[in-house]
């Protein structure tokens, strides 16, 4: 299988949004994910907006990475990559596609000048978490608590 990984082009929001909605799906959060092609755009378009990565296996689109970068790192000067979902369609999952995202994921990094790249997993998702720690992913273990508040 020839992958081969691309920036997307506005004629594949609704492929991106496809995707968004099973992984959404699969993380039990259906509920939540409202989001159109025309919503995606507009973030994508916006200064320092979400950025995304095509996975195309034989020239078809398999799989996204969305991601972007924290304007500011105060402590270090530098920017953080953070990577908000990886999706690869079940077909074409364990063909190495996720370290492909994640080769790409650091060669941004390099290329930004990161402090670091960071992402989050379900706890649940074991799967997920033993491809995670293949590759060198660490759980923080800095003693910060991600809070949120639902707007």
């Amino acid at each position: 299988m020839n992958v081969f990984i691309r920036n997307a082009k506005d004629s594949d929001a609704a492929y991106i949004v496809s995707c968004l909605k099973k992984l959404a799906e699969f993380e039990k959060l259906e509920d939540v994910c409202n989001i159109t092609p025309e919503a995606l755009l507009k973030i994508m378009h916006e200064e320092n907006g979400l950025s995304v990565s095509i996975a195309e296996a034989d020239g078809k689109p398999v799989g996204i990475m969305t991601y972007y970068f924290y304007k500011i790192a105060t402590f270090s000067g530098k920017r953080v990559m953070y990577i908000e979902d990886i999706f690869i369609e079940e077909n074409f999952r364990r063909n190495g596609i996720g370290s492909i995202f994640f080769d790409k994921a650091k060669k941004l990094c390099a290329e930004k000048n990161c402090s670091r790249l960071e992402w989050k997993c379900l706890d649940w998702n074991s799967n997920a978490r033993r491809f995670y720690e293949k590759i060198g992913g660490k759980v923080s273990s800095d003693e910060w608590l991600t809070y949120t508040i639902e707007m």
